[in-house]
């Protein structure tokens, strides 16, 4: 476990960072409600807190389907030199419209950092966004499973449009980092012969939990080793934490009513807010979570090390974490599918979706 003490001061030492020479960007899929809102929000109170004169400045685009007045004026209220646009999507589980959004984006950043005069650079992507789903399967108009869609395949998407600005070489050199939010303790057996589980017996609430967590991990391990020295990837298990997802789900009125009567009792076990905030900003230290390949000789904040990878290597660029920061055990069922070849499989199966589906036909494989 990471101290949260330690956690907090590494992110301020980060907000103070000013030999950059640019303002910190982050990109949080999400970010209107929830654990990327808290994200956003620790972010802002972080830079405002060392105050304008020292922090290096701050810039958060937040993405989502319906803008939060609220969020946005407690951003500006918490670093008002701070900048904070809200990407309005219409549905983040529709790969033509996070292939929008991205473009938006990238020209939106791309402007800013022309008027600053340097290259555009994201510090660090958030992907939160995601539903909950416990009935049986239903497609988005592309052929992709909706709640694997949102979960998986919107999300790795977004990753990948926003590339060039993540692994944008800059001076000084800086690590795009990646923050997953899923959980890696999902991983379990997955049907490595219909990957999208189109088969009735085979798609289940199991194996859609399985396939999500163990795609997450190995699609961040294939970027990792195909960006070496640039890119840092973490899936990132939040712990409970207050949540708006079960109103914006597309639940039945038992299930919605069971989530509201046990909210109250989920709260003595729960991560704090603000907590959950900090923790995923600091998925955001490259010292701890360096990319694969990484030379640079890099001061870790004290009390923490370098940690250990999904692939049980120390700084291999792909890491399963814990709500506390602490490296995920291994695990022994994705271990025998990586030796398998199956990682590779996965992640040549979503390129396949994406080429697919941004050719303009359905996904049906």
């Amino acid at each position: 476990m990471v101290a949260l003490n330690i956690v907090e001061a590494t992110n301020r030492a980060m907000a103070k960072d000013k030999s950059a020479g640019r303002p910190y960007v982050a990109v949080v899929g999400g970010g209107t409600s929830g654990i990327g809102s808290y994200a956003a929000l620790e972010l802002a109170k972080v830079h405002g807190e060392v105050g304008q004169a020292a922090s290096r400045g701050l810039r958060v685009y937040i993405l989502g389907r319906r803008a939060s007045d609220t969020l946005l004026g407690e951003l500006r209220a918490a670093c008002p030199f701070g900048t904070f646009e809200f990407v309005q999507a219409k549905d983040l589980g529709l790969l033509k419209d996070v292939d929008r959004v991205s473009s938006l984006l990238i020209e939106k950043e791309t402007a800013y950092s022309t008027q600053e005069g340097h290259a555009a650079k994201v510090d660090l992507l958030v992907a939160s966004q995601g539903i909950l789903s416990f009935g049986g399967r239903q497609d988005t108009e592309e052929g992709l499973e909706w709640s694997m869609a949102i979960g998986y395949y919107g999300r790795v998407r977004l990753v990948d449009r926003l590339l060039p600005l993540l692994t944008q070489t800059v001076s000084p050199p800086a690590v795009g980092h990646v923050a997953f939010v899923m959980n890696p303790q999902l991983e379990g057996d997955i049907v490595v012969d219909d990957l999208s589980l189109r088969n009735p017996k085979a798609f289940s609430l199991r194996n859609r939990g399985s396939h999500l967590a163990i795609f997450s991990t190995f699609y961040m391990e294939a970027l990792a080793a195909r960006n070496p020295g640039t890119l840092s990837l973490v899936h990132y298990y939040p712990g409970g934490v207050k949540s708006g997802i079960a109103e914006t789900s597309n639940l039945g009125f038992f299930i919605r009513t069971m989530f509201r009567i046990a909210l109250p009792l989920m709260r003595i076990v729960n991560v704090p807010e603000a907590e959950s905030g900090q923790r995923i900003a600091f998925l955001g230290t490259t010292s701890v979570y360096p990319p694969s390949g990484d030379k640079a000789a890099r001061k870790l904040p004290t009390g923490t090390s370098v940690s250990v990878g999904a692939d049980g290597k120390v700084g291999s660029g792909a890491y399963r974490i814990n709500y506390n920061d602490d490296s995920l055990k291994n695990n022994d069922k994705a271990s025998k599918y990586r030796a398998d070849g199956v990682g590779e499989k996965i992640y040549e199966h979503t390129q396949r979706a994406f080429q697919t589906v941004a050719a303009g036909k359905k996904f049906e494989e």
